[in-house]
């Protein structure tokens, strides 16, 4: 029974890429298209604070930049110092517009309201009879190819900030404006990662700079910026470090942020983790799945996880 519900999901699946619900002409809970249709961006106003994210590496940097980085090529190998930077910030803010842009990978759904058997019920309490009004239970689907599919098939949940429904949903993060889930997931750690590395890199140079102030006769305006440079870049390590660390726990895993806060692996195992090794290469070398909202989503695509344990 569950490889005929299986095969029947990754049916449905091929369906879905296919014929897409809909494209990027439609707008998807706050999910709304953009750029002439290329994209689908959240509407959420001022959570989504992805200009503050650019501006707190940009800024910082052209501080770095403008009176750190000619006091190190002056030093033995110091000419290199601006090119790792500038390359890293690069990286850090072209993860941070993907994670921005990329579709998180959007469900089509739909809410069902289950009947249940009895419309109205008798109860008997403190002696008396009362008459009880049952309710229909709400519940969210995954509707197509004349079949409605439970979110959790998808590890899916329905974003509370933008309204949509998102395979493998991690988290919202207002830091990149956009929900966090199969398909930008990856940009998300890239993000992490290069932030994190182009504030230790800032943050080594200018402590250097800072404690070498009168041997490199450096201007007072120099020193200080280097050493307000490095009390800020070492907070943005220990933020963006530790957020870093936390996700790569989770691909190694094979798990979500939803699935952990929530504790769903907590008390049996985790159908989807592989081992380490096995996850890490889907996570970093499998391909981005295509959209199932876009129009250019059409032909042969079956991503759905394996499901043969759940």
């Amino acid at each position: 029974a569950a490889g005929g519900a299986i095969q029947d999901l990754l049916v449905g699946t091929e369906s879905l890429a296919e014929e897409p619900d809909g494209g990027d002409s439609e707008a998807y809970g706050k999910h709304k298209p953009a750029c002439s249709g290329a994209c689908l961006l959240a509407d959420v106003g001022s959570l989504n604070l992805m200009p503050l994210s650019a501006g707190l590496i940009i800024v910082p940097c052209a501080f770095w930049f403008g009176l750190c980085a000619p006091e190190l090529v002056t030093l033995p190998m110091g000419g290199l110092a601006p090119v790792i930077v500038a390359l890293t910030m690069l990286t850090s803010l072209s993860a941070l517009t993907l994670a921005w842009v990329t579709e998180p990978g959007i469900l089509p759904h739909m809410r069902l309201e289950e009947e249940k058997e009895r419309d109205n019920e008798e109860e008997e309490a403190d002696g008396e009879t009362t008459l009880k009004r049952n309710k229909g239970k709400r519940r969210f689907v995954v509707p197509w190819n004349g079949q409605h599919y439970p979110l959790s098939l998808f590890r899916a949940k329905i974003c509370r900030e933008t309204g949509a429904a998102v395979e493998r949903f991690d988290h919202f993060c207002p830091w990149v404006g956009n929900v966090v889930g199969v398909r930008n997931h990856r940009y998300f750690v890239i993000f992490t990662i290069f932030t994190s590395a182009v504030a230790l890199e800032v943050f080594v140079s200018s402590m250097y700079l800072g404690a070498s102030a009168h041997k490199l006769n450096l201007k007072p305006s120099a020193r200080v910026v280097s050493l307000v440079l490095a009390t800020y870049t070492a907070i943005i390590m220990l933020a963006v470090g530790g957020l870093m660390c936390y996700h790569l726990d989770l691909v190694a895993n094979n798990e979500s942020t939803n699935e952990r806060l929530k504790g769903v692996w907590g008390y049996r195992r985790n159908p989807y983790n592989k081992g380490v090794i096995a996850n890490c290469h889907e996570f970093w070398c499998k391909p981005t799945r295509r959209s199932y909202v876009s129009d250019d989503s059409k032909g042969p695509d079956v991503p759905m996880p394996l499901l043969s344990n759940v």
